[in-house]
């Protein structure tokens, strides 16, 4: 599908979230900035969200009988979607009025710029400072990924705008150019992923094709992340541990790999012990990968085969992991919960 210049073409996955849609729409139509088209896909929402959306004026409308799952419905809308830039938006995050046209401008400015995000912040709920959502994805040496500053206090190391890892979906915005290079088999994102770690498996692609993202301090977006506790549900927890093992086959590589090796394996057995004693039905992701690996291992040749960076050219994102902090938090490879005190 051809595109149409400086169209921005925002995709909303919703699955019951009627009660924050309303606002997260108004904030996309208070934009300044357009030409902008909204595609909502709902997975199979019960809780009245189809009626709205059907109610609201200028929204193209994609309608699953079935939770098909964040990646499988954001590719749905991308086989639609006409703008030269895609918003990826949750249907629980406010973007302030010029946060697109900041994004637009970054992605401007450098053809190589694949995807931009603003500064992420958490509802203050009684907090004298602001949190941070993300500010950016983090990867560790361990191949545990993070949003970068999430759940810490903004501050100043937060004002700075910056090039990172890549960014969050929860609000990134992508130059379709940089999308339709990185699709495997025609998906944008990977579907067997169902929800998490998707959008960082996009910028670890993204990475090995030569792309870089964004971070700009100054574009504003509010994102209330968490806030039914899923995160800490035994299905999502099977789903991060599928992903974050699918993603490193397919993107991992380059002589310093055994290196970090050891580390990779000691944290992946350390979140095992630590599900096994919490919700050992996340354990079933290890079946899970056993499962795709004969798919993932094909796809891994083709994201090999096709990358313009060696993979060696990607070591100084991977940060090392910050283990004394996280064991005396009492949080190795979670984030806080929406509201939990931040240790000082």
């Amino acid at each position: 599908m051809a595109t149409v210049p400086g169209l921005v073409s925002v995709i909303i996955v919703n699955w019951n979230g009627g009660r924050s849609l309303p606002e997260v729409l108004q904030a996309v139509r208070g934009q300044r900035y357009e030409p902008i088209e909204i595609i909502v896909v709902d997975n199979g929402s019960i809780d009245g969200s189809i009626a709205l959306l059907e109610a609201g004026p200028s929204i193209r409308l994609i309608k699953n009988s079935r939770n098909l799952g964040f990646a499988a419905a954001n590719n749905q809308a991308l086989q639609v979607a006409r703008g030269e830039f895609v918003l990826l938006l949750n249907n629980d995050a406010i973007l302030t009025p010029e946060y697109v046209r900041a994004l637009v401008a970054d992605l401007k400015s450098d053809p190589r710029r694949g995807s931009a995000c603003g500064k992420l912040l958490r509802p203050t709920q009684g907090h004298a400072v602001a949190l941070i959502d993300s500010a950016g994805h983090v990867m560790y040496r361990n191949l545990w990924p993070t949003n970068r500053g999430e759940a810490e206090p903004d501050g100043p190391e937060f004002d700075r705008s910056m090039e990172v890892f890549g960014v969050c979906a929860a609000a990134g915005l992508y130059s379709r150019a940089m999308l339709d290079d990185v699709a495997v088999d025609g998906e944008v994102l990977d579907s067997t992923f169902f929800a998490y770690l998707e959008d960082v498996d996009l910028d670890w692609r993204a990475r090995l094709r030569g792309w870089t993202s964004w971070y700009d301090a100054g574009a504003i977006a509010y994102h209330q992340r968490g806030g039914t506790g899923l995160w800490f549900s035994t299905a999502i927890q099977r789903h991060i541990l599928k992903n974050r093992l699918l993603m490193g086959i397919k993107n991992e590589g380059g002589p310093d790999l055994y290196r970090r090796l050891p580390g990779i394996v000691a944290f992946t057995a350390a979140k095992a012990v630590q599900n096994l004693l919490t919700r050992p039905g996340a354990l079933l992701g290890f079946v899970d990968v056993v499962r795709l690996l004969p798919s993932t291992m094909r796809k891994r040749r083709l994201i090999q085969r096709n990358r313009r960076v060696e993979p060696a050219a990607l070591e100084r994102w991977y940060q090392p992991y910050p283990y004394r902090r996280k064991i005396r938090e009492g949080r190795l490879g979670r984030s806080r919960r929406v509201g939990e005190a931040v240790p000082r």
